[in-house]
C-alpha cells in the first residue's frame, strides 16, 4: 500500500505543478482586446448615389455625397457635401438641396447644415431658391422647415425672413416672421 501511496502521490504532485504551470503561462499572455470606439461608424461610403421609390414605383427623392458614415447603434447617418433632389407626388417639377453637411437620424428628418440651398427646376416658380444656415426635410412628407434665418429669391425679389415651413407636395410656402423684401427696379 506504501508503494501505491507513493505513486498517487507523485501523480498527484505532477498534475498540480503542470496545472500551475499552464497557469502561470495564462498569467503572462497578454489579452488584446480589439475595441471599438462608440464614436466610430461602422460604415462609410465616398460619392455615394442613391435613388429611393414609393410603393408604386415613383421616385420619391435622390441622394448623392462626397461621404456617408453610418451609424447602426443609433441609426444614424452623417452627409459631407449632400445633394439632394426631392420629387413631388404630384409630378411636378423636382427641387434640389445642398448643403455642406447633413445629418439623417431613424425619424427619416435630414438634418442639412451650413450653406443650404433649395433650388427649384421649376423655371416659372414665383421662388426659385431658398438660402439658409440650416434646413429641416422631412423625407416621408416632403416638409421642409426652417427657424432660422432665410433668404428667398423669386424673379423680381429678395426676401429675408424666418420661421420657414415649405410643402413640396403642395409648394405651400409659410414665413413666420418676415423682415425685408428688395424689388428689383425694371427698365422702362
Amino acid at each position: 500500500m506504501n508503494r501505491l501511496h507513493s505513486i498517487s502521490t507523485i501523480i498527484f504532485i505532477i498534475a498540480l505543478s503542470v496545472y500551475g504551470y499552464m497557469q502561470w503561462q495564462k498569467s503572462n499572455e497578454k489579452i488584446v482586446q480589439i475595441i471599438k470606439p462608440k464614436d466610430e461608424p461602422d460604415f462609410i461610403a465616398t460619392a455615394l448615389s442613391s435613388s429611393q421609390y414609393d410603393a408604386e414605383g415613383n421616385l420619391t427623392h435622390t441622394i448623392y455625397a462626397e461621404r456617408m458614415s453610418h451609424y447602426l447603434t443609433n441609426t444614424e447617418t452623417h452627409f459631407q457635401a449632400p445633394k439632394y433632389t426631392l420629387y413631388p407626388k404630384d409630378g411636378s417639377a423636382a427641387w434640389n438641396l445642398s448643403a455642406n453637411e447633413g445629418h439623417l437620424g431613424e425619424d427619416n428628418i435630414l438634418l442639412l447644415n451650413d450653406r443650404v440651398r433649395l433650388i427649384s427646376d421649376d423655371e416659372t416658380s414665383f421662388i426659385s431658391e431658398i438660402h439658409g444656415k440650416s434646413l429641416n426635410v422631412d423625407l416621408t412628407n416632403n416638409i421642409i422647415t426652417s427657424e432660422q434665418t432665410i433668404l428667398l429669391k423669386g424673379k423680381d425679389f429678395t426676401m429675408y425672413g424666418s420661421g420657414l415651413h415649405v410643402d413640396i407636395n403642395t409648394t405651400k410656402m409659410n414665413l413666420n416672421e418676415h423682415v425685408q423684401t428688395i424689388y428689383k427696379k425694371h427698365a422702362s
